[in-house]
């Protein structure tokens, strides 16, 4: 049988053979609360829904785990779609967006100039045949993926902070892959990664709370306070775009296999980031120190917009920035947003 998540043209099929799960039909359309604004948690809460009799269950693995409520994704009101479909797109994207530019949306282009750990490095070859498919070298690639995934999967995380991000960002790279790929072969290994992926995160988030948000101008010269600033903040902000999209990705995940899973909001509360699309766009310290004199930028605490929505241009909202403010907000009221400001998304 073939299940799928409908995304605009897109259908993510999913092939297993489980009977159908009799479920009760005493069941709701799940939406968000619509009451809520970008300036409030409750908008990203969990996704609650019942699975009605007949449906399957979507999962990424080859059995079904009861971790969380039963759900099925035929539940999900259109308008809680418009908040998860950008994030999904997004996603798929980033094994092309990581060779062709180096970088994702939470992975800064230049945070690995300079030293590319090894399974980061296996990732990035990954990616590289991923993005080759060709139907004659499916099996090729699936089976290099999946040897990949073994190394990693065996290997204990590291406990210094540029090893554990580096981690992380393959981790999230081999996941896209087994999920979005469409290859029936790799979604046991899909099921294997979501507890390295949840186990990452707990590891990352104290590490989060460390890092220290600097203040003032910087001189253009000379340009060593410059370059020091930039390579700060190439980290930083990739240490912290990381940890709220693996969360992002383990519920993705959840959701996609028929679950849902609680929303962790200490995770909002105790997490930050900078939005400026000047600042993550710069591509040498001397375009970072004009942009971080000259240019807003915005410090997002809690996962409150207020000031973004009311002060921010669209030049001012990166490809991450869209992506939470869709998953809080919803598609159509950030298309909104924008269109008053003479953009589009």
């Amino acid at each position: 049988m073939s299940l799928g998540l409908e995304n605009g043209d897109d259908t993510f099929a999913l092939d297993f053979d489980f009977p159908p799960l009799p479920y009760p039909r005493n069941t709701d359309f799940t939406d968000f609360d619509s009451s809520a604004g970008i300036t409030s948690l409750d908008a990203s809460s969990n996704m609650m829904c019942d699975s009605t009799d007949g449906e399957y269950r979507m999962v990424v693995g080859g059995s079904l785990n009861y971790m969380g409520q039963p759900c099925s994704t035929a539940q999900i009101a259109p308008s809680a779609r418009t908040r998860i479909n950008w994030s999904i797109e997004q996603l798929k994207l980033a094994p092309r967006s990581m060779v062709e530019q180096n970088g994702t949306p939470w992975q800064h282009s230049m945070l690995y100039e300079n030293h590319m750990p090894r399974h980061l490095q296996d990732a990035y070859a990954a990616c590289a045949l991923y993005n080759a498919r060709n139907g004659t070298n499916d099996e090729f690639v699936a089976r290099f993926i999946r040897e990949r995934v073994r190394d990693i999967l065996a290997d204990p995380i590291p406990q210094q902070p540029n090893e554990l991000l580096a981690r992380a960002h393959a981790v999230m790279l081999y996941q896209i892959m087994l999920v979005f790929g469409g290859d029936v072969r790799l979604y046991s290994q899909a099921e294997l990664l979501l507890p390295l992926m949840e186990e990452i995160g707990t590891a990352l988030l104290p590490l989060s709370a460390q890092q220290i948000d600097p203040t003032g101008s910087l001189p253009f010269y000379p340009s060593t306070a410059a370059s020091s600033a930039w390579a700060a903040y190439m980290f930083r902000e990739s240490f912290r775009r990381t940890i709220l999209s693996l969360y992002l990705f383990i519920t993705l995940c959840y959701l996609l296999r028929g679950e849902t899973a609680p929303c962790s909001t200490h995770l909002a509360f105790g997490n930050r980031f900078t939005l400026s699309a000047h600042l993550w766009n710069a591509k040498s310290a001397f375009e970072y120190a004009i942009a971080w004199n000259d240019e807003k930028h915005f410090l997002i605490e809690g996962l409150d917009f207020t000031e973004v929505m009311t002060s921010a241009s669209p030049e001012d909202v990166d490809a991450f920035g869209k992506m939470i403010m869709i998953g809080l907000q919803g598609e159509d009221d950030i298309r909104g947003w924008l269109h008053t400001k003479g953009s589009t998304l």
